[in-house]
Order: structure tokens, then C-alpha cells, then sequence
């Protein structure tokens, strides 16, 4: 799992978008380990935690896209 210093430090010095292929890659694999257990039955508490989770993971995508594109421009 990529921290998220390095992760920071690794789009910067990523103009052929590699890394964040990489960290995209990574929050795919969270997005759907999230997704399994959900579809593997939840309390109500439990999923509302879940879907606060695939958010959390989809604005992590996003920023992501948006930091490398801000630095490797």
C-alpha cells in the first residue's frame, strides 16, 4: 500500500502517469473489496459505513488525478 507522503512524492515525479496508474490500480482493488462485502450482506450500520468508504475511495481517485495533473503539466 502506498502512504500517502510517498504517494504525493511519486505523482510529482510521474510525467508518463506510471504511478498513478499504480495508486488508481490500488484504489480499484479498495473500491472492490468494499463493494464484495457489501454484497456479502451488511447491518444497516454497516453499510452506510461502507458506502462512506467507496466515497472516501472515489474522491481518493479523484484527487489523485487532479494532483498528478496539477504537477506534471
Amino acid at each position: 500500500m502506498i502512504e500517502m507522503e510517498s504517494a504525493f512524492d511519486a505523482l510529482a515525479e510521474d510525467p508518463s502517469g506510471h504511478r498513478l496508474k499504480e495508486i488508481r490500480e490500488e484504489l480499484f482493488e479498495m473500491k472492490a473489496a468494499v463493494k464484495r462485502a457489501m454484497d456479502a450482506g451488511m447491518t444497516a450500520e454497516e453499510m452506510a459505513t461502507a458506502r462512506q468508504a467507496l466515497e472516501a475511495v472515489e474522491c481518493a481517485d479523484e484527487v489523485a488525478g487532479r494532483v498528478h495533473d496539477s504537477l506534471n503539466r
